[in-house]
Order: structure tokens, then C-alpha cells, then sequence
């Protein structure tokens, strides 16, 4: 996206560019007093010279060709570095020179104003000083720098120059240090990242900035603190499942070791070991499960009755219920419509039913009810021992174990894939699930999904 000119980094640029202008501005200004001033020693020191006077008193006794003759012979001490012009009123110069461009029409003006009404055959006026011939003629003298033009000479030119690349050199490297840096340090995180240093991140130097490039920063070292805990929750996924395969797998190899030791295998070895067949299978359908659950756009979108769903589920937890002398209680009102993948929410159902029934005592009741209102609310309370505060967020966690009691990590519960399914299934279907306590003991999962909108 694109940010609008009064973002911090457009002021960052503008404000350099503008104080770069500035500087130029007064350097120059510098330089051209400095160098200009230096380069008209010569014609300051004829101003001050008695010229004027030895001309006028030339053109006082010999008129207009004593004073060619005086201007050409050389021996005026006129400086090397300086041009005498001696213009008339019309705007001719004496000797024929074609006046200075840059200031010819200014001469014409000056030398076409009238006399001064004072006596004598010189006036030292400030602009030129007039000379008065023996007729009464008014000449007047123009003291002229030479190769300096209005912004001085070449020399002065090209110390501008030089001066405009250094100052424009220096605003530019402010403005590359300011973006490079930062980019940079961006650019080697990044490579550190991807090369498997997940502690990478940006300096906080960076990320503190009040711009654009700084808020980049942070985005970066939040997606890699994000990604670290990714990876470390990773690690411990596979941990736990290593952990929960190793556990059957070593069952299965004791109850070996005793048909075999027994010579042949018995009716309760085969029962155990089918069990834990039969566990290890469901095990690895859960990580399947769990593996596949991808995004929101790989879903298929069907109209789902939410109610009848309820229901099958509820039939089918019910011969799991009565093995351990639970009963269920189902309360949905009908024409529950939702939109989504029906065989991943009836996944999520049971295992919310299958998660009450695993931790409610014998002879209780587990309640499933649903209604509707700004949302679909499913609810599954049961009677079980509860969970503790601290771990109400946490048992959504794959694999999480809740200690028995509080401070005694040396005896975990269960733990498993089946709550960790079910908030990924409705969180894809715009949905959530959440635990809190029930009054009165127990347990509730409350879950909630978008419906259908039908015209």
C-alpha cells in the first residue's frame, strides 16, 4: 500500500531535501562574497586610484584625442584586470569597444544622464565619474572588472558547481544511510532466518522508528518470534507423539513377550493387544486428522443441519456413554443451518461428546444443547472433575496433559488431538470453541458457528 505524503518517511526525505537546498543556498551566498570580493581587489583599487582625475585632466587639455592617445599608450596604470571605458551621452565608447553585455545597457543609462551642477573638469560620482572637456563636453568613466560576469568568473562558476555536487553528495547519502541501513539490517535477518537462526531478528534500534521502515521491522520480528513458537510448538508435538506411539508400541511388545512366554497366546493378551492396536489406529487417524486441516478455502461448503448432526452424534456416544454408566441429554432446536464440511463438524461434535464422556464420573448426565441466535451455540457440560482456571485456554493445546491437581505435574491426565480438532474445525467455519467451568462441578465446552444465510 501505497502511504499518503504525510506519512513519517515522506517527511523524513522532505525535510533532508529541503535543508540540503538551504545550505546550498547560504554556502553560496558565501562563496560568492568570498570569491567575487577577491577577484575585484583590482577593480576596487582603480576605483580608489586617482584615474578619474588624471583623465579628466588629459581630456581637459587635449579633449577626445588626447585622451585615445592617453587610454592606448599603457602608461595610465590602469590594472591587468580592469577595462576603463570612456562612454558619451549617445552611448558610444571612445575607442569603439562594444560595451559588456551583462551590463552595457546600465552604462548607456548612466553615461546619458546630464551633468552634475558642479565645478570643475571632474565629478567623482559613486556609478562613474564624469570628465569635463574644454567645449563642456561630459564623458563618463566606467572602471570594469574583466571575465567576471554577474555571477563572477569561470572560477567562481565552477566553485558553485563543486559546491552544488558536495552538498547534493552529502543529502544523498543522508537519505541512502537513512533507507540502506535499515534495509540492510532487514535484508540480513531475513537471510539469517531462512538459514535456520530462528533467534534472528531486527535490531530494536530499527524497530523503534517512527516510520515506514520501522514498523516493517517490527512486523518482521513479530512474524519471527510467531514463527519460533511455531517451531517450538512443533517440537514438542512431535515429542508428545513420539511419546503417545512409544507407550502402545511397548505394551504391545510386553503382551508379545508373555504369549510367548506362555506358548501361545492367550484370550487376554489377544484382547490387550488388540486394544492397543485399536488405540495407536485412532491415535494416528487424530494426527491425520489434525495434519489436514488446512485453510478455509479448501473446505467443502455444503448446507449442514446442524440439529440432526447433534443428534447421529449423540446416538453414536451413546454406546461409548453406557460402557461407563453415563447417560446423554440432547436439547437442539430444530432448523439449525450452517454452511460448511459436515463430515469435519460431526468430527468436531464427537469429539467434544467423546472429551465430556472420557472425564464425567458414573451415573452422571452430560447435557448437549443447541439454539440459535446471533449465532449457532452448541454447549456440552458434563459433571467431571473440572479443569482449573489456568489450563482453560491451554486443554485446546495438542497433546496438553492437565496436571490432577494443582502444583503436581508428576500425574498428568489425558491428553490428546480431540480438543485441538475441534477448535481448528470451527475456527475454519468462522466459528470458535471455549471451556469454562460449570456451576455445580464440571465442565462446558461452548462452541459457536455462523448460520446459514437463507433468502
Amino acid at each position: 500500500m501505497i502511504r499518503p505524503p504525510g506519512s513519517p518517511l515522506y517527511w523524513r526525505l522532505f525535510l533532508t531535501v529541503a535543508a540540503a537546498i538551504v545550505l546550498f543556498i547560504a554556502l553560496a551566498i558565501i562563496t560568492l562574497v568570498l570569491l567575487v570580493s577577491r577577484e575585484l581587489e583590482g577593480y576596487v583599487h582603480a576605483r580608489q586610484s586617482p584615474l578619474g582625475q588624471q583623465a579628466a585632466d588629459v581630456f581637459t587639455t587635449g579633449g577626445r584625442p588626447a585622451l585615445r592617445s592617453w587610454l592606448v599608450s599603457g602608461e595610465t596604470g590602469i590594472p591587468g584586470d580592469v577595462t576603463v571605458y570612456v562612454v558619451a551621452p549617445d552611448g558610444t565608447e571612445l575607442l569603439g569597444r562594444d560595451l559588456p553585455g551583462w551590463s552595457a545597457r546600465m552604462m548607456r543609462a548612466i553615461a546619458a544622464h546630464g551633468p552634475d551642477p558642479q565645478p570643475g573638469n571632474y565629478r567623482p560620482t559613486v556609478l562613474a565619474p564624469q570628465l569635463i572637456g574644454p567645449d563642456g563636453e561630459v564623458l563618463s568613466l566606467f572602471v570594469m572588472p574583466r571575465n567576471v560576469g554577474p555571477w563572477g568568473s569561470s572560477t567562481t562558476t565552477l566553485a558553485l558547481l563543486a559546491l552544488a555536487l558536495l552538498v547534493i553528495g552529502a543529502a544523498a547519502w543522508l537519505v541512502a544511510r537513512a533507507l540502506t541501513r535499515p534495509i540492510s539490517e532487514l535484508q540480513l535477518a531475513a537471510r539469517s532466518l531462512a538459514s535456520g537462526r530462528i533467534e534472528a531478528r531486527v535490531p530494536a534500534r530499527i524497530a523503534a522508528r517512527g516510520d515506514e521502515l520501522g514498523a516493517l521491522a517490527s512486523d518482521f520480528n513479530a512474524m519471527a518470534d510467531r514463527l519460533a513458537r511455531l517451531l517450538e510448538h512443533r517440537e514438542h508435538l512431535l515429542r508428545e507423539v513420539s511419546h503417545e506411539l512409544r507407550s502402545p508400541l511397548t505394551r504391545l511388545q510386553a503382551a508379545t513377550v508373555l504369549a510367548a512366554h506362555h506358548g501361545g497366546l492367550a484370550a487376554e493378551d489377544r484382547g490387550r493387544i488388540e486394544h492397543e492396536i485399536r488405540r495407536m489406529d485412532a491415535l494416528i487417524g487424530d494426527i491425520l486428522r489434525y495434519s489436514r486441516l488446512g485453510d478455509a478455502g479448501s473446505l467443502v461448503r455444503r448446507l449442514v443441519r446442524v440439529d440432526e448432526l447433534l443428534r447421529d452424534v449423540s446416538r453414536d456416544g451413546e454406546l461409548l456413554a453406557g460402557g461407563r454408566s453415563v447417560t446423554l441429554r440432547l436439547a437442539a432446536a430444530p432448523g439449525l443451518l450452517a454452511v460448511g464440511d459436515p463430515a469435519l463438524l460431526r468430527s468436531a461434535f464427537d469429539n467434544l461428546v467423546r472429551n465430556a464422556i472420557r472425564h464425567s464420573p458414573p451415573g452422571s448426565e452430560i447435557e448437549i444443547i443447541a439454539a440459535a441466535g446471533e449465532a449457532i451455540d452448541i454447549e456440552v457440560r458434563d459433571r467431571g472433575e473440572g479443569v482449573p482456571a489456568e489450563y482453560l485456554e491451554r486443554i485446546f493445546e495438542p497433546w496438553f496433559r492437565v496436571p490432577r491437581s494443582p502444583g503436581d505435574d508428576s500425574a498428568p491426565g489425558a491428553g490428546g488431538l480431540g480438543l485441538a480438532i475441534a477448535r481448528r474445525v470451527f475456527r475454519l467455519h468462522g466459528g470458535n470453541v471455549a471451556a469454562r467451568p460449570r456451576d455445580g462441578g464440571g465442565l462446558t465446552l461452548a462452541a459457536h458457528l455462523p448460520p446459514a444465510q437463507v433468502s
